[in-house]
Parts: C-alpha cells; structure tokens; sequence
C-alpha cells in the first residue's frame, strides 16, 4: 500500500505541478492581482493538474523508453501499475478541465487546448525532432496569461511568458540529449538524433544564451528595479553554468542539471514577483 500510494503521488511529478501553479500565480501577480484570491487559487490548482495528467499519460505511453531512460520513475519501478495510472490520469484531467471552465469560457478553452496539445505531444510529437519540445516551451509559457486572465487583462504577463518559452525550448532540448540512449533505442527521431548531439548542444546553448540577454531588457526598459535585476542575475548564472558543463559532458553532464535548472525557474519566477512588487 505504502508503494502504490508513493507511486500515485510520485507519477504526474508533483514538483512540475508546483512550478506550474506558481507559474498561473506569477501570472496573475503581473496583472495586478498580488494576493491568491479563490479565483487564482482555482486556476492555480485547474493547471497543476492538467499538467498532471499530461505527465502521467507521458509514462503510461513512455514506458518502454522510460525503462532504460528513467527506470526510478513510477511506472516503470513497479510502485503503481499501468491500470492505476490510466485511471489517475483520467481523475486528474476531469478534475483540472472542470476547474478551469468554472473560472470561465477563456480559462476552460486554454485548459482544455493544453490537455488535448499534452496527449498529441505524448502521442505523436515527443519523438519528434523539435516539434514536441516546442509544445511543451508554449505550455509552460501559457501558464502566465491563464493565470492573469483572471484579472480580465494579460497585465505583463507576456513577459515571463517569453522567457519561459526560451527557458524550456533549451531545457527540453538538454532533456533529449540525456535521453538518447532510450529514444534510440525506441526509433525516436529528437534533435539529438536527428541532428547528432554537438549541434543539439548547440542550439540549446543559443536558446539559452538570447533568453540571457531578454532578461535584461525589463530592467534596462525601467519595467522592473534593482530587486529584479539581482535575483534574475543568479538565473543567469545557473544558466551559464549549465552551458558550460553541458559543453563539458552532453550527455552525462546533461543528467546533473535537473535539479539545477528547475532552481533557476523558481528563482525567476521570485525575480519576476520582486519586479512587479517592488
């Protein structure tokens, strides 16, 4: 019991949920809203599990990549079976679509687009070169308008927004350079193979290196202070950092960076909050 109830927690990938929620909540603190009021907190929820849903779907069809790729993920560590993620993700996804149609017709339509985009990815665009971590770049940016729709306006949203599209177009690319061994294995057709992994480095290094240079501009544009400009700086850092063991060792220096680069998104979303409060 104490295994499957860890494997029920553990599949949608609880601290992905987080940042999402986080996410819809930095989004609304941009258009004016600096306190989670029941409407934000509805959002916030309706997103993370969406999101859920779309990450254990992922496993469910993942599995034979995921034995090789990420044999300590749920599914295939035996700690849940694949009836009981099918049934989550299913709970999951009625729990989150009827959440976000309660907010209103726009939440609702963008919630449901998300889920529909995270079962075609899953299906369909995962394994393929580019397309499918474009998916998941645009998701993860949508999470700042859903949230400052709340509002009734985008506020500045489009300003995370962008930097999170950049953030997860290089990180996802990073990912399938840690994952080649399984998606070849599997036939996958990502970046890395498609393309061999110096110039998938490449292009997630360029990615990384514009979004550096983005981060900047609402501090020179005078859109946020000082307090902004510290705490994107250790982004930067990290993101540099990142670049640079990346370079050293692609595919196993790929694999130490998770943890990093998912502080980094948690330290940008502090650094846009300190920008719109202070």
């Amino acid at each position: 019991m104490k295994r499957a109830l860890t494997g029920f927690f553990l599949l949608p990938r609880p601290a992905n949920c987080l940042i999402m929620a986080l996410s819809v909540y930095v989004g609304a603190f941009t258009a004016g809203i600096h306190w989670p009021t029941c409407e934000v907190l509805l959002a916030m929820l309706s997103a993370a599990l969406v999101l859920g849903a779309g990450n254990a779907f992922n496993d469910i069809v993942d599995l034979h990549i995921d034995r090789i790729n990420r044999p300590d993920r749920p599914l295939p560590g035996g700690l849940i079976s694949r009836r009981t993620a099918t049934l989550e993700t299913l709970a999951l996804t009625a729990g989150g679509l009827i959440l976000a149609w309660c907010l209103g017709p726009t939440n609702g339509l963008i919630a449901s687009s998300a889920a529909l985009l995270l079962l075609v990815y899953s299906l369909y665009l995962k394994t393929t070169p580019l397309w499918g971590n474009l998916v998941v770049a645009l998701l993860a940016a949508a999470a700042f308008p859903y949230g400052a729709l709340i509002s009734g306006s985008w506020g500045r949203s489009w300003i995370p927004a962008g930097f999170a599209l950049l953030f997860h177009l290089g990180r996802e690319i990073i990912k399938d350079i840690e994952d080649v061994k399984g998606d070849a294995a599997a036939n996958a057709r990502t970046l890395p193979l498609r393309w061999g992994i110096p110039k998938a480095v490449l292009f997630s290094s360029l990615i990384f290196c514009i979004l550096i240079g983005f981060t900047l501009l609402p501090w020179l544009a005078g859109l946020y202070g000082n307090s902004y400009l510290i705490l994107v700086s250790l982004v930067d850092l990290i993101l540099l950092y990142a670049l640079f063991r990346l370079r050293q060792d692609p595919v196993n220096g790929g694999s130490h960076l998770n943890l990093l680069l998912k502080a980094g998104m948690f330290l940008g979303l502090l650094a846009i909050a300190s920008g719109e409060f202070f």
